[in-house]
């Protein structure tokens, strides 16, 4: 044990432990240095020293060799055991300055390209003083890009919130795949180069196209799928129609009903209803419907699966349009197809307290959850929705 405390191995572990802390990167950042730098070596009782006292010596001499190849210093303590009298114990080692200390662990070359990129990185933005002393090895795990990304962000500050697609970024040597990939670092970069007025604040992460619309890029929108349910409201004949959320806000239709089912076939089969439509496919993606125009003033029927999952959307949807009630999800319907019941997996059901529900929906969402069973909504009978819809006061045809 002792052997291994005064060991080559040892030193090298703790000034390895001084490299990554990045304590180099720093001081070189704030015009400073940490040298002498010193470890020191742990002791030991002198009753190790004599069980061990073999070993010892030979860590002692392995360290003076390593101490005279790469050129630090070595402080002792004179020791005066009882048995093996005066005995001299390594209690530190220091190296004097910066290349004995690179050289000794082979970072002379990465740390000598660290300072190069990151004075040209100052020179371009100052502004990145303090992230580059927080994060000094980022600026090496992205060195052979790195002049691209301040390229990137240099374009930006020159055309902050451009409104076109990444595709359209005229920037020399930067192509729409390399931004696609560098989104995260480029995301650091950028919130700390550009002025508040270039960057949504609101919008946090990656997900949803969060870079584009933090940054004010173009992106594809996301597809909303409907049928028009009353044929005298077609569009130049077109009933079945997808389009982009942008699209579907500008929407102008005489309705006062729309029907919300998951289900593909189930939207595709929906019977024709005056004044209505029905949007399909979105799941819990119901959240993109939450700034429609449209929905403002409409009846919004909710049609989902008997299970958890299917009333945690209608509680999100009813979140945003309190009008909006619930369709085929009741006990009846659910009495009625049990014969088409499944099991829902324990480990997939919705834990966490709905909010927007009613008392009756509570009751049988809490029987769903209990039970662990659920009714998938294209398992419920075509003639069952007809005549549920003409309960309704719809007008069928």
């Amino acid at each position: 044990m002792a052997r291994e405390l005064i060991s080559p191995k040892y030193v090298q572990e703790q000034a390895a432990k001084i490299w990554q802390r990045g304590d180099l990167h720093r001081a070189f950042l704030e015009n400073n240095t940490c040298f002498p730098v010193a470890i020191s070596l742990p002791s030991w009782s002198s009753k190790v020293l004599l069980s061990e006292f073999s070993a010892v010596q030979e860590a002692i001499y392995s360290l003076h060799e390593q101490s005279k190849k790469h050129g630090f210093m070595i402080s002792h303590n004179v020791v005066n055991h009882r048995q093996l009298g005066e005995q001299k114990i390594p209690v530190a080692v220091e190296f004097e300055n910066e290349a004995i200390f690179l050289r000794y662990l082979r970072h002379a070359e990465e740390f000598s390209e660290f300072k190069k990129l990151a004075e040209k990185t100052l020179q371009r933005h100052a502004s990145l003083k303090n992230w580059l002393l927080r994060y000094p090895f980022k600026l090496m795990n992205f060195s052979n890009v790195w002049f691209s990304l301040l390229d990137v962000c240099d374009y930006f500050l020159k055309h902050p919130r451009p409104d076109l697609y990444i595709r359209q970024l005229d920037i020399v040597g930067v192509d729409t795949k390399f931004i696609e990939q560098h989104k995260a670092i480029l995301t650091e970069l950028l919130d700390l180069i550009l002025p508040e007025t270039a960057r949504d604040l609101s919008i946090t992460g990656l997900s949803n196209n969060g870079f584009e619309r933090r940054y004010g890029l173009r992106y594809e929108l996301p597809q909303i799928r409907l049928r028009i349910l009353d044929k005298r409201l077609a569009i130049c004949g077109l009933m079945d129609l997808t389009l982009n959320l942008l699209e579907f806000n500008r929407l102008e239709l005489p309705i006062n009903t729309v029907f919300i089912t998951e289900n593909k076939v189930n939207g595709l089969t929906f019977p024709h209803v005056e004044n209505a439509l029905v949007i399909f496919g979105l799941g819990y993606a119901v959240d993109l419907l939450a700034n429609v125009l449209l929905l403002q003033s409409v009846k919004i029927y909710y049609w989902g699966d008997l299970d958890s999952h299917g009333f945690a959307i209608l509680s999100r949807m009813r979140g945003y349009f309190p009008q909006t009630e619930s369709f085929l999800m009741d006990n009846e319907t659910l009495n009625k197809f049990e014969d088409l019941w499944i099991q829902e997996p324990e480990n997939k059901v919705v834990t966490h307290e709905l909010t927007n529900l009613t008392a009756q929906e509570k009751s049988v969402f809490q029987t769903l959850k209990t039970n662990h069973i659920r009714l998938e909504q294209e398992r419920v009978s075509y003639g069952y929705l007809r005549i549920n819809l003409q309960k309704r006061h719809q007008i069928v045809r």
